[in-house]
């Protein structure tokens, strides 16, 4: 990574050098050609990859190269500094190659030590929440035995619909209370982007659901003293339970 850094310090200092010297040793007449080429050349870059961006350069070099060939004057002092000015467009349109090719593994790098490092994550921050990753890998694991052994998994969604001034409060208590509800050794929690939460439960039938789900209303009752729980739950079975977690996990569910 260092490296790397100290490579794109390098281009953009070249790159800076052979820009003043192109604004420096180029005519009027040619200059803002010149900019103008560089500053497409650079949008295009943005969008493009490393080996396409190279067939782009090598175009508009060879492009402007031609074009500017039959602008010139036939004079030899007016193609010296033609050949200069070329000279500086090629090296600056190389540099920029460069540069952008070297920012763009970079860029790389930088996202699969992101989804590494959210691979290695097991908890959501402090709580024994699971991560996406964590929640998906143990019921991949866990699903393989448990199919082999002929037993069945569910998955119980918990939303709740509180006020707009007790939204964060009522969340944090749900969070602590499914926690302490669930088997800890055996069962899963995560939540989803849209702040619900989905419980994964293993080896059980859906009145074993229905148990965790009324031990659930029955803790938060005694917690918010009052019968009405502003909270929905939904039971899957294991192949509509993951499918659900699969398109709600990002965001709202998917059509």
């Amino acid at each position: 990574m260092s490296k790397r850094t100290s490579f794109l310090s390098l281009f953009l200092s070249l790159l800076l050098v052979v820009f003043l010297l192109l604004f420096q040793f180029t005519t009027s007449e040619y200059r803002y050609i010149s900019f103008s080429v560089i500053l497409i050349a650079a949008v295009a870059m943005n969008f493009l990859s490393t080996s396409k961006n190279f067939i782009l350069i090598l175009t508009i070099i060879f492009g402007v190269g031609f074009s500017l060939a039959f602008l010139s004057d036939t004079n030899m002092v007016s193609q010296l500094y033609l050949i200069e000015e070329y000279a500086l467009l090629t090296a600056s349109l190389v540099i920029m190659w460069l540069l952008f090719s070297e920012i763009k593994k970079l860029n790389y790098e930088l996202e699969t030590l992101k989804e590494k490092a959210e691979e290695l994550e097991k908890y959501v921050g402090s709580s024994n929440l699971l991560t996406h990753s964590e929640f998906a890998n143990r019921i991949k694991f866990i699903t393989t035995g448990t199919q082999r052994r002929g037993e069945e998994n569910y998955y119980v969604s918990i939303k709740s619909d509180p006020s707009e001034k007790t939204k964060e409060a009522m969340s944090f208590l749900l969070m602590q209370t499914l926690l302490k509800t669930v088997r800890s050794d055996f069962d899963l929690v995560t939540k989803l982007a849209d702040d619900s939460y989905l419980i994964f439960l293993q080896n059980t039938k859906k009145e074993g659901c229905l148990k965790v789900v009324e031990r659930l209303f029955q803790t938060l009752r005694t917690e918010l003293n009052v019968m009405q729980i502003p909270i929905q739950y939904e039971i899957f079975d294991q192949e509509n339970g993951f499918d659900y977690y699969e398109n709600t996990k990002d965001g709202e569910a998917k059509q």
